[in-house]
């Protein structure tokens, strides 16, 4: 056992001296006192400062030195979660370039504390929250990440998560079950990402849940893996009619959904397993078989153009 705390922190770094330290000071200003952070290096660019900060707060964090290069945030938190995700009850995930807000892990822990009481723990859960948008030097581009993309936080349902992600990993918390359930996926190659893996495990075998209340500055740069995108812009708007990126998102999203009924099939409901099913059996299909197929799934997305976008090139 690493520590005794209830929450695990898991960062991993890819060259993020720019702004790991000032993400891993905001984790140490947390109001509440009941988390262990680990931090990890892909390729040990940031390895000096993660050590330096591993050194002065031994009892709060460890710099975990994998020897590993992974190529990918996905690759590299399903890592750390499969590694560490059950020496805590609970698990949250950390970018490198963010700031956490002192409440954060008191309000995810207490919302994360209340669907265990009414649960219990071994059912898988999986809280989420909002975020708010800043620029490279924090100045707000939105206090909403939900609003800045057109994204509903609360479009939870198995057969919505299918077809769009609506969790954002450095906002959510998962229980020790939904760790271990995680686990079994390390290295699945039609993973999109860990954040909306672990949605469809917690919306399929337990429960994902909202909190509409942002708890971190999500800082937009130049650098960004993965970044927020202003849903309105005009440019966003025409990227979710053109055919290339609509066709891959759909048959991304279809190798995920049959990877996913392949490691978890024993314990989905039947209805769950139809889904997945009905998902990969699309491209089977006529177009206007397919869009009775949509409709009558619940397989749409959440605005006006993405559903467009489908309708178009689905």
């Amino acid at each position: 056992m690493i520590h005794d705390k209830k929450v695990t922190i898991l960062l991993a770094a890819y060259r993020g001296n720019a702004y790991a330290g000032a993400q891993i000071q905001s984790i140490l200003d947390q109001d509440c006192s009941d988390w262990f952070l680990i931090v990890s290096d892909d390729g040990e660019d940031t390895a000096e400062l993660l050590e330096s900060f591993a050194r002065a707060h031994p009892d709060k964090i460890l710099h975990h030195r994998s020897g590993r290069r992974f190529g990918s945030a996905q690759k590299h938190f399903m890592y750390l979660i499969s590694r560490f995700g059950q020496a805590a009850p609970y698990t949250m995930c950390a970018d490198q370039d963010d700031i956490w807000h002192p409440d954060k892990v008191r309000r995810t822990l207490a919302a994360m504390e209340a669907e265990e009481a009414k649960w219990g723990a071994q059912k898988p859960l999986l809280v989420h929250t909002d975020l708010r948008v800043v620029d490279g030097n924090l100045k707000e581009l939105d206090p909403s990440f939900m609003h800045f993309s057109k994204i509903d936080g609360g479009r939870l349902a198995f057969h919505q998560l299918l077809v769009q992600n609506v969790v954002t990993g450095c906002t959510m918390m998962i229980n020790r079950s939904l760790a271990k359930l995680g686990s079994r996926a390390e290295g699945c190659e039609a993973m999109l990402m860990h954040d909306w893996w672990l949605a469809l495990l917690a919306a399929a075998l337990g429960r994902c849940v909202f909190l509409p209340e942002a708890t971190l500055d999500y800082r937009q740069h130049g650098s960004n893996q993965v970044g927020a995108k202003r849903a309105g812009s005009l440019s966003y708007l025409l990227s979710r009619l053109k055919g290339k990126y609509v066709k891959k998102m759909r048959d991304d999203s279809l190798r995920q959904g049959a990877a996913f009924l392949k490691l978890y099939e024993a314990e989905m409901s039947p209805e769950d397993r139809a889904l997945c099913q009905s998902l990969a059996g699309l491209k089977k299909q006529g177009k206007l078989r397919r869009l009775k197929t949509i409709r009558a799934k619940g397989f749409w997305k959440n605005t006006l153009p993405r559903r467009l976008g489908q309708f178009i090139w689905w």
